[in-house]
């Protein structure tokens, strides 16, 4: 019978995957089941926030999730993957405020909330459509709908407004008017994880002070002249002589004449400038630090929230704040109190979203207690495994520098609205207990549902509704809970026995880049909630970065929609501009490559690899943890590598699968034996949730060993030639089917779309490997057999020498001198290589002309 491969198509098609994708649907491959007897694995997905096109770092970050949850179901868990989207926070309104020109608080709530939902509408169906591309197993997609969640829907609120009572309830809630991080452009105060730093091009001003009722004067250098009408203290170190002179005294500032005392302590720098230093209200956190310590407990602050100096400024009221820098040196030079400016730089701390310097102001806040819990949080975060251990680091550096608590009210729209109401009467703000709260509220325009004020008694029907909402991060940090199915958000929960059943939830896999944000605070949260870890397992991804090691963003000019990759260069007409790529993705294409292959024009350029190019070289770029340097050329190469597989496939395709034979040939052990050591490194990485090592060594192996040698030396006797045995024959075949099924069900984590297609077109398979088991190896060991290296030695000797002598690959070889760690190849080598003869001893020196390597020599 005339042998012909199972797989039809010559060449692999990313175009293929849009076919995979179909057949997951419609088998609902990932289906949640709640009667299932396999044990829950629940991955807290990060809700992507999605007020942007989703970026390439975040199709391989959510890429690599997906490994976890490919990885677990094969394992054996019962696995929720969640789809979700955050949709609360700053970026959308800022993002509309941008888009109509005017301030959010120049429209109508209402109104300004419609269009925020729908700019949000038609950035989450880019982003879920990038999700589906690129592989992810969501349940949600495949046959569980119901498991997905919006952070701005009622049913997510209602949650965080529930556990916000709970905190109420239990005395972690407190209100105070409190100096806090204020970003002029958001228009809302942020938490300390929410600033970034940078440094800027400053001045250093050294300025006279006159001493009280002398003719001495002290010189103090600032980069913040403007905060010299906020001073109320100055400082010098204790052990610092040049000043105890002046201890106890009084200095008066320049331009506003206003007595401030001078006192040592222990935070002056003697090395900064010259030594003393100007206490204000408040140029950095270490201010609000000091004046407290020192007995200033309420100092006048002079800007604003609008950004502007307010009275305590004198006549410079009304300016911007840098306008006023420049207005008071102007000043200060013609008063003669300027000595000199110095150009430097300044560490500046800006809003991580606008990127607006930030200011320190006073004001009325809603606070979640988090200083006094930090020793419990501690414990808690030594119950969980990191992946890696070493990016635990982040976190625990981050807990140590927590110096005050968490401000969690927002000046903002967007939000989850805070479920308090004030009494008309008394001011007392009032909290529904959590039965009377039955779904989510609008405080700032619905009735509240407590009937009367818990302080006065008097009626709470016109109460004044709280119109602050949440820090978007209190959403964030009970996504975990959502994935648990807190308060029934996917499914019906009788006795909620689910969620006690399965939380603490199974993973956190996040960036590093936001620990002291979402990680710190959802672990903040379960505490409070449950005084219990929040997860069992915490997995931390380094960032995406170009080929030259800058961070890929927008602003950076250097970041890549992914749908270049994903979708082909030409579409119809009627593709919406969500599901096309970026215009301008097509300008950075050389920019991140200049190979001639990638610098040309547009028309010329062909980037459709599909996502599972796209996964292999995220994982083949960097070792968990560390940051991925994303390049077009190893995406090309990485590419070649998937068709590799496809023509590896479609030639094993051709022969039958048999039965193990009684007995394989030694060869064919060796084969076997060797897989068995790739499949222990590759189960090894993928215990430790490192796709990089099951990638990197299923790459080298099946590249360089088994396409490149054992295939070469069995396919002789895998078509069966005149005088071989039945046995032998089906040895080769069996051990190569073998070998295929093994390969493709480690790789399928990483490339579920090629493996799942190869998969069910050669082994008629009517589940998707993505349901199978993952190998399971014979022995424990890693290592490859001492006659690996030898046989590879060969092999490359004899290539080389009929190249370098420009002979056919099929001419013969008069002899070959081998040690007898090869012996068991002799009949394979013999007929790969065309080998007349071959001696197991050292090489015969008599012979001319031998080619020699190791302990190996050839005569052509």
């Amino acid at each position: 019978m005339a042998l012909k491969p199972k797989i039809k198509k010559k060449r692999w098609k990313a175009s293929s995957e849009r076919d995979i994708i179909q057949y997951w649907a419609e088998s609902e491959t990932y289906k949640f089941s709640k009667d299932s007897k396999k044990p829950v694995y629940i991955i807290d997905t990060p809700p992507p926030y999605v007020s942007g096109r989703a970026h390439l770092g975040f199709a391989i970050h959510y890429a690599q999730i997906d490994m976890i949850a490919r990885y677990y179901r094969m394992r054996g868990s019962n696995v929720i993957f969640p789809a979700c989207a955050d949709r609360n926070g700053l970026p959308v309104e800022v993002k509309v405020e941008q888009k109509l020109n005017k301030s959010m608080h120049e429209m109508d709530r209402e109104e300004f909330l419609q269009i925020c939902k729908q700019e949000l509408d038609t950035a989450e169906e880019n982003t879920i459509q990038v999700m589906k591309w690129m592989g992810l197993s969501c349940n949600t997609f495949y046959g569980s709908p119901e498991i997905y969640y919006q952070t701005d829907s009622p049913e997510y609120r209602y949650n965080t407004q529930r556990t916000f009572i709970r905190a109420w309830n239990e005395g972690l809630i407190t209100r105070a008017e409190r100096p806090n991080n204020w970003c002029v452009d958001c228009g809302t105060t942020i938490a300390d994880a929410e600033i970034e730093y940078r440094n800027d091009e400053s001045h250093l001003h050294e300025i006279r002070f006159e001493i009280e009722e002398s003719d001495e004067s002290i010189i103090i250098s600032t980069t913040r002249p403007e905060l010299i009408t906020t001073c109320e203290l100055i400082i010098f170190h204790p052990t610092d002589s040049r000043y105890t002179k002046f201890e106890g005294k009084n200095a008066i500032t320049p331009i506003f004449e206003k007595k401030v005392p001078i006192r040592k302590h222990r935070e002056a720098d003697p090395e900064f400038g010259t030594g003393i230093m100007m206490i204000c209200a408040f140029g950095d956190k270490s201010d609000v630090k000091i004046l407290r310590e020192e007995g200033f407990l309420n100092p006048k602050t002079a800007i604003d929230a609008d950004g502007r100096i307010n009275e305590v400024g004198e006549k410079y009221k009304g300016m911007l704040v840098k306008d006023a820098q420049i207005a008071i040196v102007r000043d200060l030079k013609e008063s003669k109190t300027l000595i000199k400016s110095t150009e430097t730089k300044r560490r500046v701390p800006v809003c991580w979203r606008s990127k607006t310097p930030i200011e320190i102001i006073a004001m009325e806040e809603y606070y979640l207690k988090q200083l006094e819990v930090i020793p419990e949080i501690k414990e808690l975060v030594e119950e969980m495994d990191f992946f890696p251990e070493s990016n635990k680091i982040i976190l625990d550096n981050w807990i140590k520098a927590i110096n005050t608590d968490w401000a969690i009210s927002r000046r903002r729209f967007y939000g989850t609205s805070i479920p308090i109401w004030y009494c008309n009467k008394c001011q007392t703000p009032n909290v529904p207990k959590e039965e009377e709260l039955d779904r989510y509220y609008d405080a700032w325009k619905e009735l509240s549902p407590i009937k009367s004020c818990i302080e006065c008694g008097k009626s709470l029907k016109d109460a004044r509704g709280e119109v602050r909402t949440f820090d978007t991060w209190f959403d964030s940090s009970i996504s975990e809970l959502a994935a648990c199915n807190f308060g029934e958000i996917f499914f019906r929960d009788e006795g909620k026995q689910f969620f006690e059943n399965n939380f603490p939830c199974s993973i956190r896999p996040q960036g590093k880049e936001i620990v002291r944000t979402w990680l710190f605070y959802t672990i903040l949260r379960a505490y409070h909630l449950f005084k219990k870890p929040a997860f069992q397992q915490v997995w931390i991804s380094g960032l995406v970065r170009d080929p030259y090691g800058g961070k890929m963003s927008k602003s950076e000019g250097n970041s890549v929609d992914p749908l270049l990759f994903l979708q082909p260069q030409v579409l119809p007409k009627n593709t919406p501009a969500t599901l096309r790529p970026d215009k301008e993705s097509w300008k950075v294409v050389a920019k991140l490559d200049a190979s001639p292959k990638f610098s040309g024009k547009q028309a010329n350029l062909n980037l459709y690899y599909g996502a599972d190019s796209v996964r292999l070289t995220s994982c083949l770029q960097g070792s968990h943890g560390s940051d991925i340097r994303f390049s077009l050329s190893k995406l090309d190469g990485n590419a070649k590598f998937v068709t590799k597989l496809w023509n590896i496939s479609r030639f094993i395709s051709i022969f039958p699968f048999e039965n193990k034979p009684k007995k394989l040939e030694p060869v064919d052990e060796w084969l076997l034996a060797s897989l068995d050591a790739l499949t222990n490194r590759c189960l090894n990485g993928y215990e430790k949730l490192d796709f990089s090592i099951p990638a990197e060594n299923l790459y080298n192996w099946v590249w360089n060993l088994f396409a490149a040698h054992y295939i070469e030396l069995v396919k002789s006797r895998a078509y069966g030639e005149e005088s071989m045995s039945e046995n032998s024959i089906n040895s080769a075949r069996y051990s190569l089917h073998t070998a295929l099924q093994v390969i493709l069900k480690l790789l399928a984590p990483i490339t579920p779309f090629i493996t799942e297609y190869i998969f069910r077109s050669i082994y008629d398979s009517k589940s998707s490997i993505h349901l199978e088991s993952l190998p399971q190896p014979r022995t424990t060991s890693t290592e490859e057999l001492p006659e690996t290296e030898d046989l590879l030695t060969l092999d490359s000797l004899i290539w080389k020498a009929k190249k370098d002598n420009g002979l056919s690959l099929k001419e013969s070889v008069n002899i070959v001198f081998m040690p007898d760690t090869l012996k068991i190849f002799i009949d394979d080598l013999q007929i790969m290589h065309n080998i007349k003869t071959v001696k197991m001893s050292e090489p015969d020196s008599s012979i001319k002309k031998l080619i020699t390597k190791d302990n190996f020599s050839i005569k052509l």
